[in-house]
């Protein structure tokens, strides 16, 4: 009898709670970045105008949105901010990050021109930041590997993040086209340096092909990795061994989007380096065949 006593108490408690539920709509199924919190119903269809045309999410503000959080003495409610420099497995990067807004609603909508026209038509789908965190100017400060400190501040185009990629506009259309094409190339050379692991790594195959019996054996060279096929991006690293297939890729990935056609031919001379020029037109192609505007 007991048993049953039991059973129908939790069940009219189960009543009970069911009746009196909150049937409120929370944010919880809604996603950060296109949170109206801090941005104008004009910025607001700025940036859902960006999504419906790109599918990337759009932010002016490193200000995401307000949640409650339950304490013991009531609900407060809280800020949420953006980390640019979250993870998901490893560590952080140790930099310093400084940025100004964007503040003029004019400024805004070249800002989203700029993500839309220039960066992204030279990118493949796979390759899209997930967010654009657009700003007016952007500095970054890393830590030094000579002491405690951080090296100094200098000034940078882009910066790439999992879960949000920050673009500096820097009043972009008021360069001239010289500028503007180095400038769109110096972002895209910051994100795909980022994302180009967002494709499986057998798309690589191509580049790794040439180097494969080489990877994890450090390489017999006279006077330079460059002759047999390695760049010297991290020829005096502590951490990264040049010779890696994962880090012979990346430095290959860097300096693929650098440096122009003409820029890389001159620095590493063909008839010398024959091999580099095999790999980066590897490389090239491959990005190519992807979707991805090198030149």
């Amino acid at each position: 009898m007991k048993h049953y006593i039991l059973l129908l108490l939790l069940a009219s408690a189960f009543w009970y709670c069911s009746n009196d539920e909150d049937v409120v709509p929370s944010n919880n199924d809604r996603n950060m970045f296109d949170m109206p919190d801090f941005s104008s119903e004009e910025e607001m269809k700025v940036r859902r105008d960006f999504y419906d045309a790109t599918s990337c999410y759009l932010i002016f503000n490193d200000s995401l949105y307000y949640r409650n959080i339950t304490t013991p003495s009531g609900s407060d409610p809280e800020c949420v901010i953006l980390d640019l420099k979250y993870q998901v497995k490893g560590t952080s990067e140790d930099a310093l990050l400084r940025y100004t807004y964007l503040k003029d609603m004019k400024d805004k909508e070249l800002a989203a021109k700029f993500a839309k026209e220039k960066i992204l038509p030279r990118l493949a789908p796979a390759f899209y930041p997930y967010t654009f965190f657009m700003v007016d100017q952007f500095y970054i400060s890393k830590a030094s590997a000579w002491s405690s400190g951080y090296d100094p501040e200098v000034e940078q185009s882009a910066y790439a993040g999992y879960n949000a990629s920050l673009v500096a506009y820097k009043h972009f259309y008021d360069m001239d086209e010289a500028a503007q094409y180095a400038y769109s190339r110096s972002v895209i050379a910051i994100l795909m340096t980022k994302n180009y692991t967002q494709v499986k790594d057998s798309e690589y195959n191509d580049f790794y092909q040439y180097s494969q019996e080489q990877y994890g054996i450090y390489p017999d060279y006279e006077n330079t990795p460059l002759e047999v096929g390695f760049l010297e991006t991290f020829r005096y690293d502590w951490v990264r061994s040049f010779y890696d297939k994962k880090y012979d890729l990346l430095a290959y990935v860097m300096e693929v989007f650098a440096l122009t056609k003409e820029e890389f031919d001159e620095k590493y001379d063909k008839e010398l380096y024959p091999l580099v020029h095999q790999k980066k037109e590897a490389l090239v192609k491959i990005f190519e065949r992807l979707g991805v505007k090198v030149y």
